[in-house]
């Protein structure tokens, strides 16, 4: 049995099962005892780790990609919509410099121009294949939501979801009934990015997403310096309430798992759920 499921996001292909188990524990239970929770030090996890099917298995040389290497549709979307996410004060400069709006070399001069996810075209565009590649391969998604199926047989109290793994919970948890999780909690979330949320839910503007089966409390927790997390209040977006609740990083680690895990907003809301 387990207290929490936790599920990672982008850029776990170069991690394993154990050093997440290890490392999400640790910043949760220094969370939790921050807050007071006289449970913390025996808090007990179960990962959904699916970051070894994205190389295969096989550790591998980093990325080299190339924009060249976006695909036509949900890629190329992908990174059109998370650039115009972006908070942009100097937004009137990239049109005067001569920058096509909406286009897809706009998109990752304006990113890599503002450091997002370190500025480098292969960060950049791995975060929009590794998303692109859950929402559009189905093999890749089955063999996800499989692991996700097998970390919620331990009979969770809640569900803590980071990056792209809050996409990954949320289809799971609306397509899959009620569970023994009451409380899924959202960290540095894309699920408000338009190409994203209409590939989970094809009538985006004529009803809200649907709510997931079982969940009684959706927490989302956003930086204000997370670019992933670029739309940062989901409430509105699913057919229910969710509590948006906004958190500060420091610019260098606004993305980081283990960041979110140790914040008061995420532990306070775990303590609530799991007291």
């Amino acid at each position: 049995m387990a207290d929490v499921v936790v599920v990672h996001g982008i850029f776990a292909n170069r991690s394993s099962r154990d050093e997440m188990r290890d490392t999400w524990l640790e910043a949760l239970r220094e969370g939790l005892r921050n807050v007071r929770f006289r449970e913390a030090d025996s808090l007990t996890i179960e990962c959904v780790f699916y970051g070894h099917l994205y190389n295969d298995g096989k550790a591998g040389p980093s990325w080299q990609y190339e924009i060249g290497d976006l695909e036509p549709g949900l890629e190329q979307e992908l990174l059109v919509a998370f650039a115009e996410s972006v908070d942009d004060p100097a937004g009137d400069e990239v049109t005067k410099a001569g920058y096509a709006p909406r286009s897809v070399q706009w998109a990752i001069d304006f990113l890599q121009a503002r450091k997002i996810l370190g500025g480098t075209n292969a960060r950049i565009l791995g975060f929009v294949k590794q998303v692109a590649r859950y929402l559009r391969d189905p093999e890749f998604k089955k063999k996800v939501q499989a692991e996700f199926s097998a970390a919620m047989e331990t009979g969770p109290r809640a569900v803590v979801a980071h990056s792209l793994g809050s996409v990954v919970a949320y289809d799971w948890l609306r397509s899959n009934g009620p569970t023994s999780a009451k409380t899924l909690v959202t960290l540095g979330s894309p699920l408000g990015l338009r190409p994203v949320l209409r590939e989970l839910h094809p009538y985006l503007d004529a009803c809200p997403a649907p709510w997931p089966a079982g969940i009684d409390t959706w927490v989302n927790v956003a930086a204000k310096e997370d670019a992933v997390a670029t739309v940062k209040k989901l409430d509105g977006l699913f057919a229910g309430r969710i509590h948006d609740l906004s958190a500060a990083n420091s610019r260098g680690t606004a993305h980081d798992a283990l960041v979110y895990l140790k914040n008061v907003r995420t532990c306070e809301s775990l303590k609530v759920a799991l007291g």
